[in-house]
């Protein structure tokens, strides 16, 4: 499959090349976690409304999703071993997890919305009336 975004990319690159170069990419990530952290609400770069650039706020919620995911597919495949994924009944738990990833960063403050801002849901936050 052709990788469509920067985040794509990465997962994808981090993929087929940690068996070689783990303790690399390692360390890269490591120390792109840390530039986010120091850059963040800075001038470094553009600045979601968490602080964060784009980029890693979807390399954070594509990784958390990859987490939920693996963690699910563990489990299924502990259970009841690796023909459960013949069947339907798993798919429609992977809708869920898809919500729940989101809705896991939005809870813990990571995302400030639920969904894109534009005119669709607004933040959470309150009006003053004056």
């Amino acid at each position: 499959m052709a990788v469509s975004s920067l985040s794509d990319f990465l997962w994808t690159a981090i993929k087929y090349l940690w068996p070689w170069h783990f303790l690399w990419i390692t360390l890269a990530l490591v120390g792109w976690i840390a530039w986010e952290i120091f850059t963040r609400h800075g001038t470094a770069h553009y600045n979601s409304d968490n602080g964060f650039s784009p980029t890693f706020n979807r390399f954070v919620g594509s990784g958390t999703y990859l987490g939920l995911q693996t963690l699910t597919f563990l489990i299924f495949t502990t259970i009841f071993g690796n023909l459960v994924y013949c069947l339907k009944w798993p798919l429609a738990l992977h809708l869920l997890i898809f919500l729940s990833s989101g809705l896991l960063l939005n809870l813990t403050g990571f995302w400030v919305y639920l969904k894109e801002p534009g005119g669709r849901r607004k933040k959470r936050y309150r009006r003053s009336r004056y």
